[in-house]
């Protein structure tokens, strides 16, 4: 039973880390494209979706793991270090494309 629950964990720490660091790759596909004629816009807005849908789901999915963690921490089972390594990568991960990658404002897709 332990085992499946620890691999459970680990499940959740890759699946935030994931599509996090598949937002990070979309968001880099859609600036090398760039907005300069009609195609590339297209395909630069459809990536700037793509991007941010990605980096939702992996909030979510980080969140819910933080909260699975707290959980086990508050009933006094130590957590393994990796799940708690790939949420902490997965949260800087999330952090950083934020960062690089607003949702308004300058440098965003907007406008």
């Amino acid at each position: 039973m332990e085992a499946t629950r620890s691999r459970f964990e680990m499940t959740v720490g890759v699946a935030t880390l994931a599509p996090a660091v598949s937002a990070a790759l979309v968001f880099g596909v859609g600036d090398a494209i760039g907005f300069m004629s009609d195609s590339a816009e297209a395909l630069f807005t459809v990536a700037w979706i793509l991007g941010w849908a990605l980096l939702v789901w992996a909030t979510i999915l980080g969140g819910l793991g933080a909260i699975q963690l707290v959980r086990r921490l508050v009933s006094r089972r130590r957590p393994a270090w990796t799940e708690v390594l790939l949420l902490v990568a997965g949260a800087a991960v999330i952090v950083a494309v934020t960062s690089t990658n607003p949702l308004v404002g300058s440098g965003s897709g907007l406008g």
